[in-house]
């Protein structure tokens, strides 16, 4: 998984991750400057930023607002340097970004370019921060640039800022002359197989993000429209409404991307977040179970028999209909006008009843031509 830090900042994707219980680490970069965050079981262990270590490093990385960052869940062995519980840091993660947006709302545009006012005098009890800062601003920058130049604590410029601005010592006289390009790549965007369709849309609901989730698995696409909280739209294939989410949420490989602010038309998804996952739970655990019976999604099936094929119902003649028409189990999921789960349980009584059977082993797999192995192997031998 991996975002950007200007559409979701990394206080809502850690405890978003600690709220799943997620392990692992998350990368940031923001500005050529890298950082860590690493989680195990959903509690925060450690972070890091430049030479900034632990609770100051979180705190740190939590006002980056431009930059990405990249989930790895593969756990490395680190040194714990946060010891607090997630109640206590969370609220400490809470109270700087509001403390951020707060003083942003007290300072010019961050687009805005900055000078020293006539009225401003040099005070001997500046510290060696505050002179960097008024440094800067002698350059007349924008404000984005000066909080750029303040990796480790974007407060203390603010704060600063604001305070100047307030007593009139720092003066707008300008814009950038380009305006500040909005990045139009997703706000976030995961490989099914590392972070499963189900635990995107429940981290981007426990962040509470609006927007258009899009999956693609080969030729498969789908999409799902989050609101308020809620999933309030989702198509998939013939599949519209909870039936398409529930077969996104089997999806076992593909790719999937999250785009902000974009509402659907209309709405064909009416239960609220937490029924849909509770039953989508209930439903992936028996579509594995009915999963057993097969090797795989791609295992190749067939037609071998139409023996009792005058006793079957309409349903299961429209599955045999697309047994005989696709290739793989996942082709006639996909083609199928029943769910999948649905879809899957008439199959595995079809091939029960030895109505369909595998053919050919798996798409993907390199076919063998044995009488050429053979000859390959007695010249070797001879």
């Amino acid at each position: 998984m991996k975002g950007n830090l200007a559409e979701i900042g990394i206080a809502d994707i850690v405890k978003a991750f600690s709220l799943v219980g997620k392990s692992g680490k998350l990368r940031l970069k923001s500005n050529n400057v890298n950082g860590t965050v690493y989680l195990r079981q959903g509690r925060v262990i450690a972070a890091e930023a430049g030479s900034v270590q632990g609770e100051d490093a979180l705190y740190a990385m939590s006002l980056w607002t431009s930059g990405h960052f990249a989930y790895d869940p593969v756990m490395t062995l680190v040194e714990q340097n946060i010891h607090s519980g997630a109640e206590s840091l969370f609220i400490g993660l809470s109270s700087k970004v509001d403390r951020y947006h707060y003083l942003l709302s007290r300072c010019p545009a961050l687009d805005a370019r900055l000078d020293l006012s006539e009225s401003w005098e040099r005070s001997d009890q500046q510290n060696a921060a505050q002179k960097k800062l008024i440094d800067l601003i002698r350059r007349k920058p924008l404000l984005v640039e000066v909080l750029d130049a303040f990796p480790y604590d974007k407060l203390m410029p603010l704060e600063e800022i604001a305070r100047l601005h307030a007593s009139g010592k720092i003066s707008v006289i300008g814009k950038a002359s380009h305006p500040i390009e909005e990045d139009d790549a997703p706000s976030l965007e995961a490989d099914v197989k590392r972070v499963n369709i189900g635990e995107v849309a429940q981290i981007l609901v426990l962040i509470k993000r609006n927007g258009k989730l899009e999956a693609v698995w080969d030729d498969r696409e789908g999409e799902v429209f989050i609101q308020n909280g809620n999933i309030t739209y989702a198509t998939v294939e013939s599949l519209e409404g909870e039936g398409a989410v529930y077969r996104l949420l089997t999806w076992k490989d593909g790719y999937c991307k999250f785009f902000a602010n974009i509402a659907p038309e209309k709405q064909n998804v009416d239960k609220n977040i937490e029924s849909i996952f509770f039953e989508g739970i209930d439903i992936l655990a028996e579509f594995n179970k009915f999963m057993d019976e097969f090797p795989s999604l791609n295992a190749f099936i067939d037609v071998i028999s139409v023996t009792g094929q005058e006793t079957i119902t309409p349903d299961e003649a429209t599955i045999l209909k697309l047994v005989n028409q696709n290739e793989t189990l996942k082709d006639v999921i996909k083609h199928s006008p029943f769910s999948d789960l649905e879809t899957l349980k008439l199959t595995a009584k079809l091939y029960n009843q030895r109505m369909v059977g595998l053919s050919k082993g798996l798409r993907g797999q390199r076919e063998v031509d044995y009488d050429r192995e053979a000859e390959e192997l007695l010249k070797d031998l001879l």
